[in-house]
């Protein structure tokens, strides 16, 4: 049954069906050879799995990107990146990556960063003298920043199928996320040293000022939200709602970048994305279903105490297959398809939940810019023009560092664990 469920599922990829439809058909091919389960069960299963009230925090920030992106509020975050840190070498660059973290602690997800900051600050660094591939890989990398620090729908989809506390799971990506931060500007402030990327503006305190009470409401949000939810006000669901309703309010009060009229068009949009994402968690969650059914993370972990009796060991492995599956897949379907498998595992060599989440989204975010899927890199690719085959080769160091903060990560609990651990 497992090599007929996965075997059918590469087949139906490599036939180039859809991710979410190969799902969908793998499922049902395994439930048509076992013959004594109705098929009525499959439709049941793939209905009731979505049935949740903290998977409604996923169409939430979705939305929520939505409104910031289309509201003005990342280039409000932009500018003000540029006014702390555009004065130094690299200026732009570094800009780039604080605005992505900026961005990353209110919307959650990696493509609205980079539609967001990129479409700004590809062509300004352009403009500036920087190299555009250089421009574009920055911007790519760091919006993978979205989807580890807090709030992060892959953590929410983590934290849903393994039952791990979702708020510790958003606790526990404030120093992954930001580590990964410097350590990018550390990458770029030496490439541009050594290109000569200098930027002519100086800093300015009263620029600075003003820069930050223009992008204050923006700045506000990710306390508000965070700040709700590890104060016990409200829980992610609630804080995804109140997110909303905020951002709608500075989108079309304060930055005046959304007008009523266009909310329709929005939500639409908005649910175009939802669509495509929550019938892939509910397909992924069937799949999920018949792997415990078939007891195969069972079977996964006796192979794993069998042959790889070390945690150490063991971690480095989930971060190769993590980087091999988000080779071909999304972060967040590889997320779903994932931890019904690994969880368990790691439960079993003794890893707490938070860190085993951390080490699994740090590992499949790097899909993001790792061709053929690498949706990011695509985006990046169509803002600034340049074919990504062209990007694979200044790309190289910075994924470089991404795969060491991986390990980092996975190697040293004290990161992911500090903050949790206060909470709890």
């Amino acid at each position: 049954m497992t090599l007929l469920l996965f075997g059918s599922f590469a087949f139906f990829l490599i036939i180039r069906i859809p991710v979410v439809f190969a799902l969908a058909l793998s499922s049902l091919v395994v439930l048509l050879w076992k013959g004594d389960i109705t098929l009525m069960l499959l439709a049941q299963r793939t209905a009731t799995s979505l049935d949740s009230f903290p998977l409604l925090a996923v169409p939430l920030f979705i939305l929520m990107g939505e409104i910031l992106n289309r509201g003005g509020c990342g280039e409000k975050l932009v500018v003000f990146s540029k006014r702390v840190v555009g004065g130094i070498t690299g200026g732009l660059a570094h800009a780039n990556i604080l605005a992505s973290m900026f961005f990353g602690g209110i919307s959650g997800v990696a493509t609205a960063d980079t539609a967001a900051i990129g479409s700004v600050l590809i062509p300004t660094m352009e403009k500036a003298g920087y190299d555009i591939k250089f421009a574009t890989v920055v911007t790519v990398t760091s919006s993978i920043i979205g989807i580890i620090v807090p709030p992060s729908i892959d953590m929410i989809l983590y934290g849903w199928i393994s039952g791990t506390s979702i708020l510790e799971l958003f606790a526990g990506g404030i120093i992954p996320g930001t580590l990964i931060g410097l350590s990018l500007m550390a990458l770029s402030y030496w490439i541009s040293l050594k290109h000569g990327y200098r930027s002519p503006e100086k800093f300015s305190l009263r620029k600075l000022s003003k820069a930050f009470v223009e992008a204050l409401p923006a700045l506000v949000m990710p306390f508000l939200i965070v700040g709700g939810m590890f104060g016990g006000a409200f829980t992610v669901t609630e804080g995804a709602s109140v997110a909303v309703v905020y951002g709608l309010f500075i989108a079309i009060l304060f930055y005046k970048g959304l007008k009523f009229r266009e909310i329709p068009d929005l939500l639409l949009a908005a649910c175009t994305t939802v669509g495509s994402v929550m019938l892939l968690i509910a397909f992924c969650k069937t799949f999920g279903w018949i792997l415990t059914a078939e007891r195969i993370p069972h079977a996964m972990a006796d192979f794993f105490l069998s042959h790889i009796p070390y945690e150490s060991l063991f971690l480095f492995m989930v971060i190769l297959l993590s980087v091999a599956i988000g080779t071909f897949l999304t972060p967040a379907a590889s997320t779903i398809i994932l931890t019904p498998i690994l969880a368990p595992v790691a439960n079993t060599f003794g890893i707490d939940p938070v860190h085993f989440g951390l080490v699994l989204v740090v590992s499949v975010a790097m899909g993001h810019v790792t061709p053929p899927v690498a949706l990011t890199l695509y985006i990046g690719s169509g803002i600034s023009g340049v074919p990504v085959s062209q990007l694979l080769r200044p790309l190289l160091p910075f994924w470089l560092v991404l795969f060491c903060l991986a390990l980092a990560v996975a190697y040293v609990p004290w990161l992911t664990l500090v903050i949790p651990n206060l909470l709890r």
